[in-house]
Order: C-alpha cells, then structure tokens, then sequence
C-alpha cells in the first residue's frame, strides 16, 4: 500500500519485502463504500480467472 499515491508522504516499513510484496501481490477495491454491484463485479472477474 505504501506506493499508492495517498501514502506517498509517508513512511515506509519493510523494505525490499513490501516493494515485492506491492509488486507481485494484487491490490482489491475495498472499503465500507464498496456497492453490492461493485463486489458482484470484482468477485465475477477473479472467479473468471480460475484455471482448474
């Protein structure tokens, strides 16, 4: 989370394990604002990438 832009005047704890862990992980909308249709939309396209 420390590269998005609303944390760019903060600090950063972790080193080269949260550069890996913000470069190879995958960032999710969340939040209380999240819409029912927006968490239909999300959980629909991670599902269309199953591959088994």
């Amino acid at each position: 989370m420390h590269r998005q832009p609303i944390f760019q005047d903060c600090g950063v704890v972790g080193g080269s394990v949260a550069e890996s862990l913000f470069r190879d992980g995958l960032c999710l909308p969340s939040g209380s604002n999240l819409t029912d249709a927006d968490l239909e939309r999300v959980t629909a396209l991670i599902g269309s990438l199953r591959t088994d």
